[in-house]
């Protein structure tokens, strides 16, 4: 590539990108563009990669070795592992973000930056096989199509930019053993690698079966420099995710982050089945490379093979394998069940935590992506440029009018630091890097939304969103409902260390917020009130600390010694039944008592999941073995001789019938406790009108 077509091709694609991003262009500063915003956890999602992308690059500005320290779920002290780091992406959003301190116009220029590299990156890659308008083509089937509007609010599955980088300085060095392609390949690996670990898994289903075509394709040249600078590289990527991967293996040792497939575990719906086939193949019919990019595809691998130079078969490999890996677990094929080629990738270290197994349609859009530009590539061997550039032009013009019709971007009004509220404007320039309390409590996309506010001031917050996250924010909201009176405000600093707490009064009840309007208590003093928003200083000082055992993976705030129960004799008793009948579809709470029947307390309340007791509650068909569940916590500790009642709320079956409640007590991953005295509790159950028959 020449750096005249290298600049001609980037402002091509710059402005496909900004068509393509139409209106957020225009509106880069102050909105944000992304569809389903009228959901929650979409809504939640967008502002917890925000506030990722965001804290990454002021922590390594400011204090890079306290990188996973972020300053959301305090007290916690490993905060940002509760998600994707995304550190690979610093390089894209970083420099915006120091240059502006605007985490909304940095996004923005993020998104209009992967789609312009992405399509780039496989120009350069297919201009290695072919000539100049194959590879405009392939580009653009690469960052082009209809999945990526999908991806919007989870803007970090974007950044596929590095992985024909990857291909491509792999096949350069092996041909020429030049430094400066293993440093470039190393540079490409990583950066994608860390770009998310989505991404990172990606990258090692794509790579493998490329690097090992290209050794076969170079064999004639391999010696011990070319081998070893490929060692290199790869050992350099693989310690660099070794080193961020620590505090996720940490969290995981703890039980904060689970492993998904588990028996006896309810599926995460990404994983059922039924929904992963219908993605991928409205993927492969609606919102992938279109009818051209199939097309083109297919006369890349049409024979005859014999003497051709194309990579045709590592294309074709990495799109079958990606399709294979997004179905996840099983393969549809009339009403029949198939094991995938999902299982297999469990075998990779951490693999178990991933949920969403449909990302991986980005692995088979890059061998797609690439058999097209080959194909046409193949069309246009031998044909001059004043015939081959219309050809290509065409193309692109009929695979955009196969999307059609393109969607509208929505786009959002979003809060900056010009109209940002007084109250988190003081606190950036005052809040002296104590920890802040808002109250009230929110929901989670609520919560997510003061996590991008605390952007602007980056206090540690009580609150928090995230995948694993800690429940302590219901927790600390919970204790600071009887505030502002004095015990409760004593219990509270003896709990947990907050230097300010920021009152919403718009956003309590009348009488609620009526009472902070009287006189305060010793050691809450006003700091600053800006109409609702009333701030004040927490100068209490502590009386019995209590602040340690919070988040202690030894001992639960109550003091009960974080352990596997080796004895446990207990009892679960039914104290408060389903309706009978309960209609189909219904939602109904139930009510065990877990009884403790020993001389030791038994861990029930805390933070951290490991040793932590909880129950499992599901619900089977008599002739059924088992059912999957979901984890149901326990209100408190149960102490020797006595009772917790925990309330369970449950969703009837959608068909009419004998049913049987299966409800177990499970203490963390040490398993269930039927072994040491506590029996599974059965419960008959009828949906409908129907008679119960008796429980096997």
């Amino acid at each position: 590539m020449r750096r005249l077509e290298t600049v001609l091709v980037l402002a091509a694609y710059t402005a496909l990108a900004v068509w393509w991003l139409w209106p957020l262009p225009s509106l880069m500063t102050n909105h944000s563009a992304y569809f389903s915003a009228e959901t929650p956890l979409v809504i939640a999602d967008f502002y917890l990669i925000v506030w990722t992308l965001a804290w990454g690059a002021h922590a390594l500005a400011t204090a890079p070795w306290q990188l996973f320290h972020a300053n959301a779920f305090h007290p916690s002290t490993s905060s940002l592992a509760y998600s994707e780091h995304l550190l690979g992406d610093a390089p894209l959003f970083a420099p915006v973000y120091w240059a502006t301190g605007n985490p909304i116009l940095a996004v923005n220029v993020f998104i209009l930056a992967t789609f312009v590299l992405s399509a780039l990156a496989m120009y350069a890659l297919v201009r290695r096989f072919t000539g100049p308008p194959a590879a405009l083509v392939a580009g653009f089937f690469y960052a082009f199509y209809p999945w990526r509007y999908d991806a919007l609010a989870h803007l970090h599955m974007l950044a596929v930019q590095y992985f024909p980088l990857v291909f491509l300085f792999t096949d350069r060095w092996l041909e020429t053993a030049r430094p400066r392609e293993a440093a470039l390949l190393a540079v490409a690996l990583v950066l994608q690698a860390l770009s998310s670990f989505y991404l990172a898994y990606a990258l090692v289903l794509a790579y493998g079966p490329f690097l090992a075509l290209a050794l076969w394709r170079w064999r004639s040249r391999l010696d011990r420099r070319r081998l070893l600078g490929l060692g290199i590289a790869v050992s350099m990527v693989a310690a660099v995710m070794i080193i961020v991967s620590l505090p996720y293996l940490r969290l995981r040792q703890l039980g904060v982050i689970p492993s998904y497939g588990r028996e006896g575990d309810a599926p995460s719906l990404g994983l059922i089945p039924i929904i992963t086939n219908v993605q991928v193949r409205k993927y492969l019919a609606e919102r992938g490379i279109g009818p051209v990019g199939y097309v083109l595809a297919l006369v890349a691998i049409l024979p005859p093979w014999r003497g051709r130079r194309d990579p045709w078969f590592a294309g074709t490999l990495v799109a079958a394998l990606g399709t294979l890996a997004a179905f996840g677990p099983g393969i549809l094929i009339g009403g029949h069940e198939y094991t995938g080629l999902y299982h297999l990738l469990g075998l990779l270290p951490g693999f178990g935590t991933v949920r969403l197994p449909t990302r991986f349609v980005l692995v088979a859009q890059l061998g797609f992506a690439l058999l097209a530009g080959l194909g046409l590539g193949r069309l246009l061997a031998g044909r001059r440029g004043w015939v081959a550039w219309p050809i290509a032009l065409i193309a692109i013009a009929l695979g955009v009018r196969s999307f059609s019709p393109l969607p509208q971007i929505p786009v959002h009004a979003e809060i900056t630091r010009d109209d940002l509220a007084p109250a988190y404007r003081w606190l950036g320039a005052h809040g002296e890097g104590r920890p802040l309390l808002d109250l009230p409590g929110t929901a989670f996309h609520e919560a997510a939304h003061r996590m991008y506010f605390s952007t602007f001031h980056w206090l540690p917050i009580v609150d928090g969103y995230s995948g694993y996250g800690l429940r302590t924010p219901a927790h600390l909201d919970w204790l600071a409902r009887g505030l502002p009176d004095e015990g409760a405000l004593q219990n509270l600093v003896d709990t947990v260390d907050i230097g300010w707490i920021l009152v919403h009064r718009d956003a309590l009840t009348p009488a609620a917020a009526a009472r902070w309007r009287g006189p305060l208590p010793r050691g809450l003093e006003p700091a600053g009130e800006w109409g609702n928003d009333l701030l004040l200083r927490v100068t209490r000082p502590v009386v019995q600390d209590r602040r340690a055992d919070l988040l202690s993976p030894l001992r639960t705030p109550g003091g009960v010694p974080l352990e596997p129960l080796r004895e446990c004799p207990g009892a679960l008793r039914l104290v408060v039944p389903a309706p009978d009948p309960w209609p189909s579809r219904a939602r109904a709470q139930v009510q065990v008592e877990v009884a403790n029947l020993g001389r030791k307390p038994w861990p029930g309340f805390g933070f951290i999941p490991r040793h932590l007791l909880h129950l499992r509650a599901c619900i089977r068909r008599p002739e059924e073995v088992s059912c999957g569940s979901q984890p149901i916590p326990l209100p408190a500790d149960v102490p020797p001789g006595g009772q917790v009642r925990v309330a369970i709320p449950l969703d009837a079956p959608f068909w009419d019938g004998p049913y049987i409640l299966d409800v177990r007590l499970v203490q963390g991953e040490d398993g269930a406790l039927d072994q040491c005295g506590v029996a599974m509790l059965r419960v008959p159950l009828r949906v409908g009108q129907k008679a119960v028959s008796p429980p096997p």
